[in-house]
């Protein structure tokens, strides 16, 4: 037995030896399990075991050492928290036996956050609520927190409009300030701004806009002309109605962007100027920028010319009134005659894409419909039409022109690098086995990329496209030109949707600069909250999409559904039902036939059969949690 002494010494030699250890600082990753990983500022990841993970949230900053196992293994030990931000939080109230908490709806968390009953502000089991955390589980492994609002029950409507909204930190309501400055705008304020301004009121422009929409960003018109085509794009100019600094603009910036969700859009702008003085509602004089684009028979962008200018629309068009004349289904009103001639200039603007830059496949939209009170009444597939292709090409020419023209200048550029850095050896992998007449095409050159994805999309026997697709990094803002790789641009913006997005309109203040020879600042602050924020607007659709995709597929007969494989991992595949959008995972686990997984190829083998991305399967619904789907195939 060891005397005090020894003790003392054994202690000490521990002391010195973890303090020679190296201390890392990082950021802690969940899994969703009882274990996890740190990631150390130099992103590297390190296991953390069960009782480490207890005492920590996703995404807390720690500071660790590394110790090496028996088995070779290395695993983190936490030694000191840095900092936390969980602090406010949504998720599900659960009553177990005696005690009650919260489940976090957040990424990697596993486990609940006990409430005392006198914070509970008398919440129900099943509701979602929103909660703030009163203890930090660092000192003894246990976690509190309180109810601070109830949001409501899965059967309510609306429930997963607000549980969004808090997640993702939108504003759905405007300030008082917003709205009093909105109102203090007025056709009067239309009138002076026009002064100086091009009269171009005597050119029939349309609106081409789903039946629903009033946020009316652009309309249309085009001619011929002896070398090709004048498209001229009008594009509504709310930068014209407030500036820089107003509260309106402030308002703007904080949002960054309207977000769609069903049945309850949450604008950029008030209504009163998103829907009325800036939107090009029809037969009413409305401030825009027109771009004149010279298209030449190729399709081929030859000049631009930008003017400020007072436009009115002549109509508001849906898209399948459109796509009826122009696919000959109903004639073309006279009114509307113009509209053959933009079908055939876009036509061509088409053609040069597929010849010089690159068109990816198209994929059908999905419509969730909701009543009054927010509750899903069904989804329905749109499938892209004429008059879809046609505004698609017309803004994407408006854009890449754009573009162009500001090539010179610090603004907002949308960038895509191509393929990930460290994906290199697997493209080279993949091309030598199923392109092997380019596989020495470097794909980091943007010229060798577009020779690549267009071979690629030509491959009928194996579905090279969309595994290559995958392996590419994100887009992203930057206030320095660069090629987008994803679409074959070699540099690429947004101007088209100032009511809709803050980009495009900070982009209308320079474009008014520019014309005026004044210089325009864009702050690196909103080029870094673009790319930080601008994702929360399309997870929150994405998340009610989800919820009430499921909440509608709960109420069906039992059936078995056409689908499509849309991703594969070592446990099975991801399949997206074709009717509705909604996906599910199925497990491939535990069955009669053994598969592996290919990783490569991003295929799973099997004795009998094999699966990969794009392929059709028919499947029926195993399990539908309100939260995720789980399907399993048909024979």
């Amino acid at each position: 037995m060891l005397d005090a002494n020894s003790l003392a010494q054994l202690q000490s030699l521990k002391t010195d030896i973890k303090s020679s250890k190296p201390v890392h600082t990082g950021t802690i990753k969940g899994t969703g399990r009882s274990f996890g990983f740190v990631v150390a500022d130099d992103d590297l990841e390190y296991f953390l075991p069960p009782e480490g993970m207890s005492k920590v949230f996703p995404g807390d900053r720690v500071e660790f050492t590394v110790e090496e196992q028996s088995d070779g293994k290395v695993r983190a030990t936490l030694e000191k928290l840095v900092d936390s931000p969980f602090s406010e939080f949504v998720g599900r109230y659960v009553e177990r036996g005696k005690a009650q908490g919260v489940e976090p709806e957040a990424s990697g968390h596993s486990k609940w956050l006990f409430v005392p009953p006198k914070k509970t502000r008398e919440a129900k089991d099943g509701q979602w609520v929103k909660a703030r955390v009163t203890r930090h589980p660092w000192e003894t492994g246990k976690a509190q927190a309180e109810i601070v609002a109830i949001m409501g029950s899965e059967q309510e409507g609306g429930t997963w409009h607000a549980l969004a909204i808090e997640k993702h930190g939108l504003k759905p309501e405007f300030e008082q300030k917003l709205v009093d400055a909105a109102h203090e705008l007025s056709e009067d304020t239309i009138a002076e701004q026009a002064k100086g301004r091009e009269d171009l009121t005597e050119i029939p422009f349309v609106t081409i806009d789903a039946d629903t929409t009033q946020d009316m960003d652009d309309a249309l018109f085009a001619e011929e002309t002896d070398d090709g085509w004048l498209l001229r794009i009008a594009i509504a100019d709310p930068a014209a109605l407030f500036g820089a600094d107003s509260a309106l603009d402030q308002g703007a910036r904080e949002r960054l962007t309207t977000t769609y969700l069903p049945g309850r859009p949450i604008g950029m702008l008030p209504e009163r100027v998103a829907h009325d003085l800036a939107s090009l509602v029809p037969e009413k004089d409305r401030l825009a920028l027109v771009f004149h684009i010279r298209v030449a028979t190729d399709g081929a962008l030859s000049k631009l010319a930008v003017t400020p200018a007072v436009i009115r629309s002549t109509a508001k068009l849906s898209y399948t009134q459109v796509s009826n004349w122009l696919d000959g289904r109903e004639p073309i009103p006279a009114a509307h005659w113009h509209l053959e001639t933009l079908k055939q200039c876009c036509k061509a603007l088409n053609e040069w894409r597929h010849n010089h830059a690159l068109v990816m496949n198209d994929r059908p939209d999905y419509r969730i419909r909701v009543d009054d009170d927010l509750n899903v009444t069904g989804v329905e597939k749109e499938e892209r039409t004429t008059a879809h292709n046609l505004v698609e090409e017309c803004m994407l020419a408006a854009n890449r022109i754009a573009a162009a023209w500001l090539v010179e200048d610090e603004a907002l550029f949308m960038t895509h690098p191509g393929f990930r850095a460290e994906r290199e050896d697997e493209l080279k992998g993949l091309l030598r086995e199923f392109a092997r007449d380019i596989a020495e095409t470097d794909g980091n050159d943007f010229e060798g990329y577009k020779t690549i994805m267009r071979t690629a999309r030509q491959k009928d026997d194996f579905p090279l496209q969309t595994v290559l697709q995958k392996r590419l990094e994100r887009g992203a803002w930057s206030a320095k030109a660069a090629p987008h790789y994803g679409l074959g641009f070699e540099q690429y913006t947004t101007v088209t949707s100032p009511i809709r997005k803050y980009t495009d309109l900070t982009l209308h203040r320079l474009i008014h600069a520019k014309l005026a020879d004044q210089a325009y600042e864009i702050p690196q602050e909103l080029v870094d909250d673009l790319n930080d924020r601008l994702i929360n607007s399309r997870k929150a659709a994405n998340d009610v999409e989800n919820r009430l995709r499921l909440q509608w597929l709960a109420d069906q007969p039992d059936q078995t559904w056409q689908a499509t494989i849309v991703h594969i991992n070592s446990g099975g595949l991801i399949a997206q039902l074709d009717d509705n959008g909604a996906s599910g995972f199925i497990d491939l686990r535990g069955g009669d036939e053994k598969y592996s997984y290919d990783p490569l190829r991003m295929m799973m083998k099997g004795e009998k059969r094999s699966f990969v991305l794009n392929q059709p399967v028919q499947v029926k619904i195993a399990k539908n949690d309100g939260q995720k789907l789980e399907l399993k195939l048909v024979d």
